[in-house]
């Protein structure tokens, strides 16, 4: 009896020992796949652009970015990494955004907002809006521009390219980002004003970070960036207030989200890769100059570089 207790017992022993090596096995095998998933950034290209890229978009097969020093549009062919068309605008060029089939174009130092015709390469309208638009944001139904000079944000309608509604944010709008049936708004003055998209009118202003000057959605949350803070701020839709900060430093600049948040940073010239769900960083990539806008398009994560005149094509999602 003892002898097949002690068998039954060393069965157990050796069960329960091929148990944790099949475990730490599958843990080897899951690490390693994680370390594969999250392959370090790099950079596949570098586009020379223009003069002080800004904005960037993708919209009709192509990547668009505005000059705002050289006062254009370059049109980039993601496949070829290359420029294939500019066209000039005669303005301090902004912002960019791609709807109902247009590239909708803000500028800084104009009244303006352009619409362009990618099938042309074209202006096909202007739009009155007022001074100094920061960022644009456009579905295939409106277009919603921060116009930074006047403290408004203004709606478009793209079928008529008339001005709809223009509701003031005060300070100085800097994004608009659309979500959970609202438009919001960062705000130089340290705020992101929540407006409701059926009344067109400011329903609730949340205290973030210092110089707010992107937003986006990921994962639920609203995450808004601190040019002249050290923290991220991630805002919960429902309550209207920040759940939740995430330290990256100062300078954070243009944001993006797919399976992780790509943050650049414009003070230190670094792109950080952040996990969404950990909110730890878990990459870096030094650009150099002065990183600004975040795109994930075409399989890759795009970077425009304001002082090097470029746009950076990296290797992420």
């Amino acid at each position: 009896m003892r002898h097949g207790r002690g068998r039954v017992r060393g069965a157990s022993r050796i069960g329960a020992l091929a148990g944790l090596a099949l475990l730490a096995l599958t843990a080897w095998y899951a690490a390693a796949w994680a370390s594969s998933a999250l392959t370090k950034p790099r950079v596949l290209a570098k586009v020379r652009v223009g003069s002080q890229p800004l904005g960037l978009a993708f919209g009709a097969g192509a990547i668009w970015a505005a000059n705002y020093g050289s006062h254009d549009v370059a049109r980039i062919d993601s496949g070829a990494n290359k420029v294939t068309a500019r066209i000039p605008l005669n303005d301090g060029v902004y912002g960019l955004a791609f709807g109902a089939g247009a590239i909708w174009v803000s500028a800084f130092d104009s009244q303006f907002l352009y619409r362009i015709d990618p099938a042309t390469n074209r202006v096909g309208a202007r739009i009155e809006v007022g001074n100094q638009q920061a960022e644009v944001t456009a579905t295939s139904s409106a277009v919603w521009v921060a116009v930074f000079g006047q403290g408004d944000v203004v709606k478009v309608d793209p079928a008529t390219n008339a001005v709809v509604a223009r509701i003031h944010v005060g300070g100085q709008p800097e994004e608009v980002t659309l979500a959970a049936g609202a438009a919001w708004v960062p705000n130089e003055n340290g705020t992101v004003a929540r407006i409701d998209l059926a009344t067109n009118s400011v329903v609730a202003r949340i205290r973030v970070g210092a110089d707010p000057d992107y937003a986006v959605i990921c994962r639920g949350r609203l995450w808004v960036t601190s040019l002249r803070g050290p923290r991220l701020s991630l805002i919960d839709l429902a309550k209207n207030r920040v759940a939740r900060q995430v330290k990256v430093g100062r300078g954070s600049a243009g944001i993006a989200c797919g399976r992780s948040v790509w943050l650049a940073n414009y003070a230190t010239g670094r792109l950080l890769r952040i996990d969404p769900a950990t909110r730890k960083v878990t990459g870096q990539l030094a650009l150099g100059g002065q990183p600004r806008s975040v795109l994930l398009a075409a399989g890759s994560v795009w970077v425009s570089n304001q002082r090097q005149g470029t746009v950076a094509r990296i290797r992420g999602s």
